[in-house]
């Protein structure tokens, strides 16, 4: 799949964009238990508006994982369905499970994955919660294939980039990113791949202390 870097993944579910493009999705068929992603290729620059031009009114392109993006790390506040998210860098590939095509109910705890890592070998991420995908891997540009692990009623897969004007806040600031990142999926059923302790812990407490984040995004 292509994800381009104006896909605003907080556009999942709507007919017509409201902070970016609409974001690329896939369905699940039923059984589908976790998905993995080989290696995403591409990069993402920003323009005027975040400050950070160098070449041709772009700066240089970040990678998946946002490394080589302006910001140290990016927050999003998201939307009332759908949980932002903070992790290190800017304009990184990022996924979202849904039940049905629409998210719905009020927006999970924000997943920081400055806290969690961006190295994990497997993740269980909660319906509507957006979750750092990056190149796939754990390490950037190599390492093992990570496994993204379904939530039970999920049957869509949506695809795109966090973004948010400063790189910190709502949704926003998609018109003047540039480039696109090639995305392999694959889906697999049978049995989940559970999660390292220390991510299912920091998950378990997120949702006890109903952690909501900000701070993050590229422009």
């Amino acid at each position: 799949m292509t994800v381009n870097a104006d896909a605003a993944i907080y556009d999942a579910g709507n007919t017509s964009p409201a902070y970016g493009t609409l974001p690329p999705s896939i369905s699940l068929s039923a059984g589908t238990t976790s998905v993995t992603f080989g290696s995403i290729t591409g990069g993402l620059a920003c323009g005027s508006s975040e400050g950070c031009i160098t070449i041709n009114g772009y700066g240089n392109l970040n990678d998946a994982d946002g490394n080589y993006a302006a910001p140290s790390s990016s927050s999003n506040s998201g939307t009332s369905t759908i949980s932002g998210i903070v992790a290190p860098g800017g304009g990184y590939v990022v996924g979202l499970f849904v039940a049905g095509t629409v998210p719905s109910g009020s927006a999970p705890s924000a997943l920081d994955f400055t806290s969690i890592g961006t190295s994990f070998t497997a993740l269980s991420p909660q319906l509507d919660q957006t979750f750092f995908i990056g190149d796939g891997l754990t390490g950037d540009g190599t390492g093992t294939t990570q496994v993204f692990n379904v939530p039970t009623g999920a049957t869509t897969l949506y695809l795109g980039i966090s973004d948010a004007c400063g790189y910190n806040g709502g949704p926003g600031c998609y018109g003047d990113n540039y480039g696109s990142f090639a995305v392999p999926v694959t889906l697999h059923s049978g049995i989940a791949v559970p999660e390292p302790a220390s991510v299912a812990l920091f998950g378990a407490g997120l949702i006890g202390l109903g952690f909501g984040s900000r701070r993050r995004s590229r422009g």
